[in-house]
């Protein structure tokens, strides 16, 4: 009966998300996944690998795949050379999210509970809300919930692959160290977490050391099964932890971002949240959440003399001071391994979790309590399986409230998103033929307002904001500055529109304007289309001839937004004059000039072959002068530069860009990003891995036989 349940939260989900297997433009995150996995199947029909490989379309582009946790967008990518990208993400997301319930289940069965508690916490499973006031706007939708993925929502679709895997990775985990479970199987969830999404993995990590504690008098022997789960998980993620350690300076840290909501909230504000019912049930009754308190004292209650009651609080415990974050923690988080990475407020996905759980545990506890009392003392008479339905049509009842609400709020989505594809085949389709035109004119940034400006919130296709829209279209283009792994993305809202030096610094060759809007700088009317308007701005192009001026830019990941603003307002780069960067303890290029208005360019490019969509892009560039020859791409340690057939090492130039120095002369100069070489050993160690603990598990038990023989 607890898969009747199951079966009635799946079939929910799988009705009113059905508007989530179309493929539309996105307005949120899920527009550079999207991206993400057009460019993994583009890479994968060339013939590469995609695990590595320079991602151009975003703040002057990245090693994306370098630093972000992109398993989901490989597989998807591998899917997609089948049956397209699109709409193998848009089925994706569909599924992932329908089938959820299906996850919760397996979980909590996995954890050693009956039927019905894994039941019942399936049936909540997709009904959580959270909504909580913060100063002037309620704060919402980033936990295990639609409105953390759904078109509506933020989009944040690796979290979703995180979501299916975090409570899988935490049963096995608990199995693994309580019940002599697989720790293969284990450590295998954990790491297929890490590879997903990071900070999700970082709760799986924490759950090993909660369930080592859990039972004092295994310490020890959990402590080595622990330390076994742990090794073994990092060893096969370490194609992916691996290259992003490595090259850790080169990832920027954001300071527009740090100011917002990352170091969460604090105890005393996420504890009245949490009892006036705003982090399970948001604005709704109460009623999740009062199944889960029932389920908390029902936890207690076994705690001494059940541990498979004590998972669940632990669980509940560790999420909640994660999400309570920096305020509550303070200087006890500097403890933590990279906790400076996390982004704090996210960990309310531990609350939900371990909310799902016990709520399962109330409702049925509930659902025991008043099946024993009817049996007992109203329908002695009545069969069992009669008591046992009426039971489960009164718990549909109590939550239908939440049922209808998460309808409600699936069918809006829905609306939202059968009027972005009819807008999609009007405007978009006007959008997509200057985009095509862009193509066709010479290579170049297209912008169409950025993050920061306001105009560009009232700029849209359908729903969607045409600096999104950029995003998912492939176009390489600025304005869209989050979760871009490129040292730029802390420079790139500093971009001014009403500078015209800034067009040229950035290569900003292509401005797409609201028909009608006059542009901010001097430009040429190209096209209009429908709505738009596409104007050239005049350009150097990617590649430029420049002086350097001392002396270098002292800056590192932490502050180079603000490092290189007076660079950006300085004017310097309209008349051709850069500065190097000293960065991270490395030295800067020296000078090449001491004046600050040449009378004429040190030098021309006459040539310019390849694509930063290649990854390798060349130039022939007459020098009259000793100076450097810029490409205005993000700086990453991975550019190869060779010059006159010699390589030489990659010079980093503000406000982020790669270059090199040169002597006068004619030169040949090509810039190719090469990917980490060596993910073959790295996955290499991760298969062994896997294939070690059967062959351990084998020899074991042939020590045993032989002790047993003897």
């Amino acid at each position: 009966m607890g898969w009747l349940l199951v079966a009635a939260a799946v079939i929910f989900n799988l009705w009113i998300l059905r508007a989530q297997a179309i493929p539309v433009t996105y307005s949120n995150d899920s527009g550079v996944h999207l991206s993400m996995v057009d460019w993994a199947t583009e890479r994968i029909q060339a013939g590469h690998l995609p695990f590595d490989g320079w991602f151009p379309n975003l703040a002057a582009g990245s090693a994306q795949f370098h630093h972000y946790q992109s398993l989901p967008h490989i597989i998807t990518g591998f899917l997609g050379v089948f049956f397209g990208p699109q709409a193998t993400f848009a089925f994706s997301l569909y599924l992932l999210l329908a089938l959820w319930p299906l996850c919760i289940y397996w979980t909590v069965r996995l954890l050693g509970w009956d039927p019905w508690t894994a039941g019942a916490a399936a049936v909540v499973s997709p009904l959580l809300m959270s909504a909580f006031p913060l100063d002037t706007v309620v704060f919402d939708d980033y936990g295990f919930e639609l409105g953390a993925y759904v078109r509506a929502g933020w989009g944040m679709w690796s979290q979703l692959w995180g979501m299916w895997l975090l409570p899988l990775a935490v049963a096995l985990t608990w199995r693994a160290l309580a019940r002599n479970g697989s720790l293969l199987l284990a450590a295998l969830a954990i790491a297929m977490t890490a590879a997903c999404h990071y900070m999700t993995a970082y709760l799986a990590f924490l759950a090993v050391g909660a369930f080592i504690l859990i039972r004092p008098s295994e310490l020890l022997r959990r402590l080595k099964r622990g330390a076994i789960v742990v090794g073994a998980a990092l060893t096969m993620a370490a194609w992916v932890l691996v290259p992003l350690l490595l090259d850790r300076r080169w990832y920027p840290k954001d300071e527009w971002l740090a100011d917002t909501y990352h170091d969460s909230f604090g105890a005393k504000r996420v504890l009245t949240w949490f009892f006036t019912g705003r982090i399970l049930d948001g604005v709704r009754l109460p009623i999740i959440t009062t199944l889960m308190l029932v389920g908390v004292l029902v936890c207690l209650a076994r705690w001494r003399r059940d541990e498979v009651s004590r998972v669940p609080i632990v669980l509940f415990a560790i999420g909640l001071l994660m999400f309570f974050g920096r305020p509550t923690l303070g200087p006890v988080l500097d403890l933590v391994p990279a906790s400076e990475e996390l982004f704090l407020h996210r960990y309310i996905i531990g609350v939900h979790l371990a909310g799902i759980v016990l709520a399962g545990v109330g409702t049925a506890w509930l659902g025991h309590v008043a099946f024993e009392a009817a049996r007992r003392r109203v329908f002695r008479g009545v069969r069992a399986e009669a008591l046992v339905a009426a039971l489960v049509v009164i718990l549909l009842v109590v939550l239908s409230p939440a049922w209808r609400e998460r309808a409600l709020y699936a069918s809006e989505d829905g609306r939202l998103i059968d009027e972005q594809r009819a807008a999609d085949a009007t405007d978009g389709r006007d959008l997509a033929s200057l985009l095509e035109h862009t193509a066709s004119s010479g290579p170049g940034r297209v912008y169409a307002g950025s993050l920061f400006t306001d105009w560009a919130y009232e700029f849209f296709i359908g729903h969607a904001v045409v600096l999104t829209t950029l995003v998912q279209s492939g176009a390489d283009s600025i304005g869209y500055s989050l979760r871009v792994g490129a040292i730029t993305t802390p420079v790139e809202p500093r971009f001014d529109e009403a500078d015209p030096t800034h067009y040229d610094l950035f290569n900003v060759r292509y401005l797409i304007l609201p028909e009608g809007m006059q542009p901010p700088v001097q430009a040429e009317l190209a096209e209009t289309a429908g709505p738009f308007a596409l104007w050239h701005v005049p350009t150097h192009g990617y590649i430029q001839v420049v002086d350097i001026l001392g002396p270098p830019i002292v800056a590192d990941r932490t502050n180079i937004g603000p490092k290189t603003e007076p660079f950006l307002d300085s004017g310097l780069a309209g008349r051709g004059v850069y500065r190097s960067l000293a960065f991270a303890g490395a030295p800067g290029a020296p000078a090449t000039t001491t004046e600050t208005d040449p009378a004429t360019p040190p030098g021309t490019v006459t040539s310019v072959s390849g694509s930063l969509e290649q990854g390798t892009i060349s130039a022939d560039v007459l020098v009259d002068r000793p100076s450097a020859v810029l490409l205005k791409a993000s700086f990453d340690p991975r550019w190869r530069v060779i010059i006159d057939g010699a390589e030489v090492e990659a010079q980093m130039f503000a406000p982020s860009f790669v270059g090199l120095e040169v002597s006068a002369g004619r030169h040949r100069i090509t810039f190719t990003y090469v990917p980490f070489p060596r993910y073959d050993l790295l996955l290499a160690i991760a298969f062994f891995t896997f294939l070690a603990f059967p062959s351990a598990g084998a020899i074991r038990r042939r020590r045993r036989r032989r002790i047993d023989e003897d």
